[in-house]
């Protein structure tokens, strides 16, 4: 059975690194936020030589969900991902 893909924004709330790259990402992901699982999501390369950009955090330490809105935490970085109905 195929996962529902879900259009979501992805923004890097507090960080002590910044391998990420870029404040707010805008992809796709198939699932939601775990705690205990990573977060995986795919989006638009920054490089246009490539064909995607794959963003994977470290294990989720807490997650809190709002309405859409789901707030969570690894070991070094909080993050806010909105699922979007685009």
């Amino acid at each position: 059975m195929k996962k529902a893909l879900h259009n979501v924004k992805l923004t890097q709330l507090l960080s002590n690194h910044n391998n990420v790259r870029t404040k707010e990402i805008l992809g796709n992901c198939s699932g939601v936020p775990r705690k205990g699982k990573r977060f995986v999501m795919s989006s638009t390369p920054l490089d246009k030589s490539k064909d995607i950009r794959v963003l994977t955090t470290t294990v989720l330490k807490s997650v809190r969900k709002d309405g859409d809105t789901y707030y969570f935490e690894t070991q070094n970085s909080k993050y806010k991902l909105e699922v979007q109905a685009w």
